[in-house]
């Protein structure tokens, strides 16, 4: 049997349309804007560009995405954002941080080859190292891909404007 997602287009429209089935199934949640994660990253998520990290760029410590992605991301002084969602490896999509650049093309320096697609949500970098740094530990995220506690909050009462960058591809409207 053949993958008939081994394209990023087609691995990306596979992501959007498994996270649009997830968020139909979960219905809606009282006194929540978004029902849960599915919701939460079609509301807020953008489409990033697979691409190879650049020769010039040494690659990050794998396993360790969120604290790589954010300090990289602090450290460009505005010329990258955190990503945070999910991301296509070579078999799947897996939870995930990456940095963006501002057309969107994903710079992921965890992994040794880019992801198919990635799906997330862009956060400036400063607010992302600050809240991380408050939390200790990722934005969406918890242990084993549970949504961590600012997640639910964000479900519930949405993602302040200003922490959010606007960088990525919108993702399309649902057929």
């Amino acid at each position: 049997m053949t993958d008939t997602r081994s394209t990023p287009a087609e691995a990306e429209r596979w992501l959007v349309d498994q996270l649009r089935r997830d968020a139909q199934m979960q219905g809606e949640r009282p006194g929540f804007a978004h029902a849960g994660m599915s919701s939460l990253l079609l509301a807020y998520g953008r489409l990033f560009t697979p691409a190879p990290l650049p020769d010039s760029i040494p690659p990050g410590e794998p396993g360790r995405c969120y604290v790589e992605a954010v300090s990289w991301a602090w450290a460009s002084e505005g010329e990258l954002v955190y990503v945070e969602g999910l991301a296509w490896d070579l078999v799947y999509p897996v939870e995930h941080a990456w940095c963006a650049t501002a057309d969107g093309t994903a710079r992921d320096l965890t992994w040794p080859r880019p992801g198919l697609a990635y799906l997330g949500i862009p956060v400036h970098a400063e607010a992302a190292a600050r809240i991380m740094g408050e939390r200790r530990g990722p934005l969406l995220y918890a242990v084993e891909g549970l949504g961590s506690e600012l997640a639910v909050e964000w479900a519930r009462d949405g993602i302040p404007a200003e922490l959010l960058a606007d960088v990525g591809r919108p993702i399309p409207a649902a057929d």
